[in-house]
């Protein structure tokens, strides 16, 4: 389940906020996307990735994983 700050579906997570935006793409496949922003500024941004899901509920979930995912290695360069 998402842990959402916002009524968007914005999450809060180490001093970032994701924005979850999966995309349809062929054969209604969803397709993972995101935005990670720091202090309101655009830190990194995936759209169209190769992970394919049948659902948008489902690749809302996969995009906050693996935005959370880039977000750990940042932080992690920063350290």
């Amino acid at each position: 389940m998402r842990e959402t700050d916002d009524q968007n579906g914005n999450v809060a997570y180490r001093g970032y906020v994701i924005v979850a935006l999966p995309t349809q793409g062929h054969d209604d496949l969803w397709h993972d996307g995101y935005q990670i922003l720091k202090a309101g500024a655009q830190v990194a941004s995936r759209t169209n990735t190769e992970s394919a899901h049948t659902s948008r509920d489902t690749a809302l979930d996969s995009s906050l994983e693996f935005a959370k995912i880039e977000i750990d290695n940042l932080v992690a360069l920063t350290e």
